[in-house]
This record gives structure tokens, C-alpha cells and sequence, in this order.
């Protein structure tokens, strides 16, 4: 175990900060006890904790005091199981991240990041209005979602999780997502004039 963390540690020095997602999410889980390979919905937890250290939140929407938590809403179905514990209580830029689960009713306005899962679709414009200026970072794995909507989606590729990213989505959103995320990201609707990116 202490050699693969002392290998992870010298490939995330050895590459520059447009890696540190990956090195992230690698370290998330070489900390962890020696078990089976993480699931998919492990992964992809473990992405979201990463994605949210590289996003700009409005004064409006993430409350501002270092010590009010980021929360991650799952509206739906929670397909990640008990895997939204690997990032329960972990801290981002100050804040400790906390987890809810929300049925179609519920508001939204507690929430830092909202995963919108695909029994949600008919609900995909709603959730999408509510979101626009709120200051709220929806994320989805189901196909088309970006495209309608939704500022982060996952897909998958060659077999390996990958990410693509609504930056008119971010922009209307009041967001702003630091452009060594979107080097890793598939761009959706990039075409607007103020993408909200930051350097």
C-alpha cells in the first residue's frame, strides 16, 4: 500500500496541474484499504469531489462563510449507494462537503451541486430554469443531458469514465469552472462569448 501512494504521489508531482483531477481521484482510493477495483458509481463520486475544487460558486448561491458545508443533492434514485460516503465530510476550499437525498418535489435551495439522475428526465427543462442563476452545479451521467441543460455529464469511453461540460450552462448558471477542468473536458455549446471560464 505505501509503495502504490508513493507512486500516485510521484506521478501527480511529475505532471502538471492540468492532472490534478485524475491524481485526485487515484489518491481517493489509494488511501483507501486494499479491496476489489472501485465500482462505477465510486468513481464517478469521487469525480464530483474533485470537479467541485476546481468551481467558482456566486456569492448568491454557495453560502460565503467558510464554514457553511457544500452540499450534493441527488434528486431521484440514488444510484451511487453507499458510495456517496467515500466523500461525506471531506473538505473542499474550506468547507465540508455534505450529501442529501431529494424526491421530485423538493427544492433545491440548499444545494451547491445537484445530480440529476435519469428517472429525472422528464424533468430535465424544470430542473434546468431553477438552476439558471441560482448558483447551483447540476451534473447528470445519461446521455444528451449536457445538451439539454445540464453544466457536467459523464459518459463513457473506450472504458473509462470521461466528462463533458455546458459552459452556457456554467455561464448562465452564475458559475465558473477553472479551465484546467475543461482541458480534461468534452465542451458542449462552447460557442457563447462569456463561457465563464477562469485561468
Amino acid at each position: 500500500m505505501e509503495i502504490l501512494m508513493m507512486r500516485v504521489m510521484l506521478v501527480c508531482r511529475l505532471r502538471a496541474t492540468v492532472i490534478r483531477l485524475l491524481c485526485g481521484v487515484m489518491l481517493l482510493f489509494a488511501l483507501s484499504p486494499a479491496r476489489a477495483a472501485p465500482s462505477e458509481y465510486e468513481l464517478k463520486a469521487a469525480f464530483i469531489y474533485q470537479i467541485a475544487k476546481f468551481v467558482e460558486w456566486p456569492p448568491t448561491g454557495m453560502p460565503a462563510s467558510t464554514g457553511e458545508p457544500l452540499r450534493l443533492c441527488v434528486l431521484g434514485s440514488n444510484p451511487f449507494g453507499a458510495a456517496l460516503g467515500s466523500i461525506r465530510g471531506k473538505q473542499v476550499n474550506e468547507r465540508r462537503m455534505e450529501v442529501s437525498l431529494l424526491d421530485m418535489d423538493a427544492g433545491i435551495g440548499e444545494c451547491a451541486m445537484l445530480f440529476v439522475t435519469a428517472p429525472a428526465e422528464k424533468h430535465l427543462e424544470r430542473i434546468a430554469a431553477l438552476s439558471r442563476g441560482a448558483g447551483v452545479l447540476t451534473i447528470g451521467d445519461t446521455q444528451g443531458f449536457a445538451g439539454r441543460g445540464v453544466m457536467v455529464n459523464f459518459f463513457q469511453q473506450d472504458g473509462k469514465i470521461r466528462f463533458e461540460v455546458n459552459l452556457d450552462a456554467a455561464r448562465h448558471g452564475g458559475l465558473k469552472i477553472s479551465s484546467k477542468l475543461l482541458s480534461l473536458a468534452r465542451i458542449v455549446d462552447s460557442g457563447s462569448a462569456d463561457p465563464g471560464i477562469t485561468h
